[in-house]
């Protein structure tokens, strides 16, 4: 008989997979269930990266109070158990979401409460050094929407430096397209034409979590569309969409749909940004039908099961 370390194991390892494959919904259900087993247990990492686990996959369906009361929650527990160099995880994922969010100064504050977290504490809890990476991609990509160019510089060049020496590849895109916006934003065109093909080629690469790129194609879509090199903006808007259709996503669709309409906006093309509208309304709706019906089975499988333990006398 497996054991309860092994069956909490089980359960958040297929929450990592699900949660690769786009299938969020599947991937809460099974960091629930890992979660509960882990906390019984006692069992202090593991928790809180469940607690991580849970609290991306809240973010990516926007369901931001959720998302910030499981980061509260693993924040409150880090200090109850005194563990250091575990709360970087949790404020990334609160600067991530508010860059999502469109608020790049508090991003840029929990970036940095990131960063020094890990500085701080950075070899006390297992650390590996794509924390680092991402913490410092993190900063660039804010510091570069609030227009301060030395930092951005800074902070990405801090991250390549450290992608190269630890042989990190998960973050070649964010690196390519901070350093393409970069450049367009300092007045160096001629780089991002350079360096488009290696920008196309990394983002039809298989084996990455597009979740994860999604910040990187819009902010390639608006580097683009600020360069007036519209087809090429509209081309990566149809390639998020033919991925976000093969794998019968409808966010992914709709976040296609939101690239669309920055182009044909950004462009001028009114009719053609009339119609993507109406195209967003749709897509939402499908996603909302979509999840509508998820939770009515959930709720009818709840209920089902409930009745199923109800003494009969209770009936």
């Amino acid at each position: 008989m497996a054991s309860s370390e092994q069956i909490a194991k089980e359960y958040y390892d297929k929450g990592n997979s699900l949660l690769q494959a786009n299938d969020i919904e599947a991937a809460i259900d099974n960091y629930n269930m890992a979660k509960s087993i882990y906390e019984e247990l006692q069992e202090h990492h593991q928790y809180i990266m469940t607690l991580r686990g849970l609290a991306i996959s809240y973010g990516i369906m926007a369901f931001d109070s959720k998302m910030l009361y499981k980061c509260l929650d693993a924040l409150n527990y880090i200090d109850k158990y005194k563990i250091k160099g575990a709360k970087h995880y949790f404020y990334t994922i609160i600067c991530n979401r508010y860059m999502v969010l469109g608020d790049y100064d508090s991003a840029v504050n929990y970036g940095k409460m990131a960063l020094q977290d890990l500085e701080d504490h950075g070899t006390e809890f297992d650390n590996q050094p794509k924390p680092y990476l991402v913490a410092c991609l993190n900063l660039a990509y804010a510091y570069l929407h609030i227009n301060r160019y030395n930092e951005a510089e800074l902070y990405l060049k801090r991250a390549m430096e450290i992608a190269q020496k630890n042989d990190l590849h998960n973050h070649d895109l964010s690196i390519s397209v901070l350093n393409a916006s970069l450049h367009h934003k300092i007045g160096d065109n001629q780089y991002v034409y350079d360096n488009i093909d290696q920008l196309v080629s990394t983002i039809q690469s298989y084996g990455i979590n597009i979740n994860d790129y999604l910040a990187d194609l819009k902010l390639l879509v608006e580097t683009f569309c600020s360069m007036k090199e519209f087809s090429r903006a509209e081309a990566v808007a149809a390639n998020l969409k033919s991925y976000g259709t093969i794998a019968g996503n409808y966010y992914l669709i709709l976040e296609a749909t939101k690239l669309y309409m920055m182009v044909y906006k950004a462009s001028g093309e009114e009719e053609k940004y009339h119609q993507v509208c109406v195209d967003y309304a749709e897509n939402s709706i499908s996603l909302r039908n979509t999840e509508a019906n998820k939770h009515l089975l959930e709720m009818d499988t709840a209920i089902a099961l409930s009745i199923a333990d109800t003494p009969i006398e209770l009936l």
